[in-house]
């Protein structure tokens, strides 16, 4: 059995997604799409719906459009990337119990942060292996950690079936990434400060 610390993420505490506009904001991804560092879970052979958040505007940027982007060199994001993908902000209705991978927590696993937050996708098929044994030997709402490319925040995966959809508010409705957007400006800002270049010819 794994050792692992839990901490608390408090009611009415934020949240920001960013999603692709078919997903209401409090929806879970039932586990389309490419494998991340946390996902796809799976318990007794089936997927774990899962969604994914950030302290930060910028944490969850970070965490999805930025997180394939290189780490030196030219960091390019083509504009049609940006279709269809929205931000949100959610809260949860109750505090929420969560495994904690980072600071101690780390540690008490047998980790660190090279090994489990800062390694490359070839790594995927462990770390997720590592979220499915977590979501199988504890009762937690799902996983906490400092988000790779944004140290600054904090970024969480919450399971379904341990969180329902109306136990989460809606605290700031989605905004548009795209060009003309309501969260565009936003999104330009936050390129510029990581480097990024938006690539309108792709």
């Amino acid at each position: 059995m794994l050792s692992f610390n839990v901490e608390s993420w408090d009611v009415r505490k934020p949240l920001v997604r960013i999603h692709r506009s078919t997903y209401r904001a409090t929806e879970f991804n039932p586990g389309f799409g490419p494998g991340g560092r946390f996902s796809p879970i799976r318990h007794d052979a089936v997927t774990i719906p899962t969604l994914y958040g950030s302290s930060s505007f910028d944490g969850a940027i970070s965490e999805t459009l930025f997180h394939d982007l290189p780490l030196t060199g030219e960091k390019r994001l083509a504009e049609s990337a940006l279709r269809a993908i929205v931000a949100s902000t959610i809260a949860p209705r109750r505090p929420l119990r969560l495994v904690q991978l980072r600071g101690f927590g780390l540690q008490k696993l047998g980790f660190t942060r090279a090994e489990l937050i800062d390694s490359n996708a070839d790594r995927y098929p462990m770390t997720g292996e590592l979220a499915s044994r977590l979501y199988a030997e504890s009762d937690c709402d799902g996983l906490i950690w400092m988000a790779r490319h944004h140290d600054m925040s904090e970024n969480v995966v919450l399971f379904w079936g341990r969180v329902a959809p109306d136990e989460l508010e809606v605290i700031g409705a989605p905004r548009s990434l795209h060009r003309g957007g309501t969260a565009w400006d936003a999104l330009l800002d936050a390129a510029d400060r990581a480097g990024v270049t938006i690539d309108f010819s792709r």
